[in-house]
């Protein structure tokens, strides 16, 4: 949707997450007839521009509004947003916005997928100077893409599109890169089909279809979703690598290095591949600092069971005797990747230690030997390290989302990383 279709009518905020805060100076001046704020969970400081009066109940914003705007984590699927849609009102998120005002006159890459997506995101931000591309980076876990902390003036724009930003898509990008199809999110979009389907309006909508779309080999699922919708993918091949690499790391570099050529990079070989797998993107299976001979990884963005699958897979390949910190906000995603790893591991070999909310019931539900429950990340990495021993692994990949009265994924990050700095003083 272009931001001139706000001009002259009513529209509702729902929510008002990062990227909403950041739209809302672009969504006045596109001169809306009257805004109105609602949703839950609302700052109790509303950004310049918006009405100073009470927040309005949702059911009656979304009965009022000619369009919804609404912030990337508040589903549409919620009745009073269903009901206003029937109605005729239109809804629309900041990307979409973005999409339909300002991508026509730059190249745009899309990046989605259940893991990977921040990964193959960041390395092209990264990698892109050295090969002379100027690229603008924004989106799910970038800068707001209606924000004003990146480069809105790049000839090519990497956005991070999460399946809550693309249930309402009306737009396409150039190219789309599918990095893996699993579950996740199903209570928002409710249930497995419609997360896909949401997902992968990346690919194809009302407003065309992708002029390609890039899946790796290593993911027979993404390739099989996007070739559901009719359209061929560009299937990437994903070469080995050495032991100490995780397989779906250099999965993900192997399509950033291919989004390289398609903008004007150098044509991908195994040796940058290989280079750019070894750049680790923060609380994505991170070394980081721990007691001497410990093995500490940071996957906080494991949000998920089949990430923190990868991520033990990967240990277990290298051979290192595991700890791993699981739990959080139980989402209702498919447990049987989890399962399958846990069951290829040697007995007495893996470990579990729990974090709040799911943790104890994720890893009794996965077969994994639970060895203490805690209450806090600080807790839970104390007694991981006591657990593993000195020659071992300590892996926080949760599994699961951070609940919502912690924070996000980058405060358990600091936590666990807070707390190992903790052990390697004692």
């Amino acid at each position: 949707m272009h931001l001139d279709k706000l001009t002259g009518r009513r529209v509702a905020l729902l929510g008002m997450g990062a990227d909403l805060t950041a739209a809302v100076p672009a969504i006045v001046a596109a001169g809306p007839a009257e805004i109105r704020v609602a949703g839950d969970q609302l700052p109790d400081e509303l950004p310049e521009g918006l009405p100073r009066d009470p927040v309005t109940p949702l059911a009656d914003a979304c009965a009022w509004a000619e369009v919804i705007v609404r912030s990337p984590g508040f589903s549409p699927y919620r009745p009073e947003v269903a009901a206003a849609v029937r109605r005729g009102a239109m809804v629309t998120n900041p990307v979409d916005l973005w999409m339909g005002t300002h991508a026509a006159s730059r190249t745009v890459v899309g990046v989605t997928g259940t893991k990977g997506k921040s990964t193959v995101t960041h390395l092209v931000g990264a990698l892109a100077p050295a090969h002379g591309l100027r690229v603008g980076v924004a989106g799910n876990l970038g800068p707001p893409v209606l924000g004003e902390t990146w480069d809105h003036q790049a000839p090519n724009v990497i956005l991070e599109v999460s399946s809550y930003q693309a249930a309402d898509l009306h737009h396409v990008p150039n190219l789309v890169v599918v990095t893996h199809l699993a579950e996740d999110h199903l209570p928002w979009h409710g249930g497995r089909e419609r997360y896909h389907a949401d997902k992968l309006r990346l690919v194809t909508n009302e407003g065309g279809t992708a002029g390609e779309v890039l899946v790796p080999d290593s993911s027979p699922a993404a390739r099989d979703g996007v070739e559901a919708l009719g359209v061929a993918p560009t299937v990437v091949a994903v070469p080995a690598g050495p032991p100490e690499l995780p397989a779906h790391r250099v999965a993900n570099a192997a399509l950033a290095v291919e989004v390289l050529n398609r903008l004007g990079g150098p044509a991908p070989t195994v040796d940058a591949v290989i280079a750019a797998a070894r750049t680790s993107l923060p609380g994505r299976l991170d070394p980081c600092p721990g007691p001497t001979g410990l093995l500490c990884v940071d996957d906080a963005l494991a949000s998920n069971p089949t990430a923190t699958a990868a991520a033990l897979a990967w240990l277990r390949g290298i051979g290192r005797a595991t700890v791993v910190l699981l739990g959080g906000e139980d989402r209702g995603a498919d447990v049987a990747p989890l399962v399958d790893e846990i069951t290829r591991w040697p007995v007495g070999k893996l470990r579990a230690v729990a974090l709040p909310d799911s943790g104890e019931e994720l890893a009794i539900r996965c077969g994994a030997d639970l060895v203490a429950v805690a209450s806090s990340v600080a807790e839970a990495t104390a007694l991981a390290v006591e657990a593993a021993g000195p020659a071992g692994a300590v892996l926080l990949s949760p599994g699961a989302p951070t609940p919502s009265r912690v924070g996000n994924w980058s405060t358990r990050s600091n936590q666990f990383r807070e707390a190992l700095t903790c052990r390697t003083r004692h």
